[in-house]
């Protein structure tokens, strides 16, 4: 499990990470749940990574397509909010936590072998969108949880 995505590729957890990014930043209003919904998305995926030359051109390609505006920091955590790398004297890197500070996606982007992220995401890229879909049903009775303990709070 890496990044809340049930894999144990690196390569396929940052692949997924990216398409689950842009989907959960889209615009809702606009991009609405339909039946074909994912048939598109997949199509989007494999012809955004298709003309990438690196990760940034693929999320620049991907993005006006889901009709994402921008990403949000909520949905690009991965668990090491805040970890600063700090290279010693002998070459081995440390990390030290950075308080009240938001993930960008930069680390794990400048960490990953782009040219393999991409290949998933092309050559792929069924199993990347089922990664996605995989984590939203896990976190769809988390999220309607939360949100009736709002409603209830919220009446009270």
């Amino acid at each position: 499990m890496i990044y809340s995505f049930d894999t144990d590729d690196d390569h396929e957890a940052t692949a997924a990470l990216l398409v689950y990014a842009v989907y959960r930043s889209r615009d809702v209003r606009r991009f609405k749940v339909s039946p074909d919904m994912w048939e598109r998305i997949e199509r989007f995926v494999k012809a955004s990574a298709k003309r990438a030359k690196n990760i940034a051109q693929f999320l620049e390609s991907l993005k006006p397509r889901l009709l994402c505006g921008t990403l949000h920091p909520k949905w690009m955590e991965t668990g090491i909010k805040g970890l600063l790398p700090i290279i010693d004297s002998e070459g081995h890197t440390n990390y030290i936590q950075s308080a009240n500070s938001r993930e960008f996606l930069t680390g794990i982007i400048a960490a990953s072998n782009e040219t393999l992220v991409l290949r998933k995401l092309y050559r792929e890229t069924t199993l990347i969108v089922l990664l996605v879909r995989q984590r939203l049903e896990v976190e769809k009775p988390i999220e309607s949880k939360l949100q009736d303990e709002t409603f209830v709070e919220e009446s009270l």
